[in-house]
């Protein structure tokens, strides 16, 4: 019997370990506080949830996103913000092929936001960024003007409505 506790508890101990490190990974460097999901993991949650999906291309090798991820990670606004949203981002291959996935490029990092049907929105832009390039970002503060147009727009706030609810 106690030959099979010790393989069974360092089992157990590395299932944990897994699932840990699999949900941490998910952050990627745009912050582990933050409960990232997959993308088709993250379009399910916002269908059955009715929230907004917010979601970043970026690729492991790319500067621009590597500039990006500590900008975003810091940012209280937008881990507030990130309850409010099914927050998605994909590395590398996870990039979804469908061309409503690039609506002007294929360029990286790119942000969309989706509604919870699973449509992307190519009318949230990056109002302060360069026109040519609609959906790259490169501030904290550019992110956090979209999710809440992406709020406002698509929403009508109802997350914040459903907050001061649940206060009650």
């Amino acid at each position: 019997m106690m030959e099979l506790q010790l393989p069974l508890a360092v089992l157990g101990t590395f299932l944990i370990c897994c699932q840990t490190s699999e949900r941490q990974s998910l952050g990627r460097g745009f912050g582990d506080h933050i409960h990232w999901r997959t993308l088709d993991d993250g379009k399910k949650e916002a269908e059955a949830s009715g929230l907004l999906l917010m979601l970043i291309i970026h690729k492991s090798w790319c500067g621009a996103c590597t500039a990006l991820k500590p900008k975003f990670a810091d940012s209280q606004e937008i881990s507030e913000l990130a309850h409010n949203f099914v927050m998605v981002n994909t590395e590398d291959e996870e990039e979804p092929k469908d061309s409503a996935f690039s609506p002007d490029g294929g360029y990286i990092p790119r942000i969309l936001f989706l509604d919870s049907k699973g449509n992307v929105h190519p009318e949230i832009i990056n109002q302060q960024g360069n026109p040519k390039y609609k959906y790259f970002y490169t501030s904290a503060d550019q992110v956090v003007f979209a999710m809440n147009e992406a709020q406002e727009k698509l929403t009508g706030d109802v997350a914040t409505e459903h907050r001061h609810t649940d206060e009650f």
